[in-house]
């Protein structure tokens, strides 16, 4: 494919970023149903291999790494987590 036609996925995962930055927060401060908080999260995973592959487009560097940046937070945010509750659990002493 050609490196001026990747800006279709540099567009689409800015697009998925921006609405999972704008999503996520006011889902959880605010009466917002929780399931689109659910499918910001969701759609952040499936921009994170397309942000992967507009690395490769002409685009713009700061527009490219903004989108990849925020794709990969909320994952990171969750595996965070995930990896400080088994640490909790089997590495902590029992009193």
């Amino acid at each position: 494919m050609d490196r001026n036609k990747l800006k279709v996925f540099t567009t689409i995962s800015f697009f998925i970023a921006i609405f999972t930055i704008v999503v996520i927060p006011v889902s959880i401060h605010a009466s917002v149903p929780k399931g689109i908080g659910i499918i910001a999260f969701l759609l952040s995973v499936i921009g994170i291999p397309l942000s992967i592959v507009s690395m490769f487009s002409k685009e713009n560097i700061a527009k490219r790494i903004f989108a990849l940046i925020v794709n990969l937070l909320p994952l990171s945010l969750f595996t965070y987590a995930f990896v400080l509750e088994l640490v909790d659990e089997f590495l902590l002493s029992a009193p």
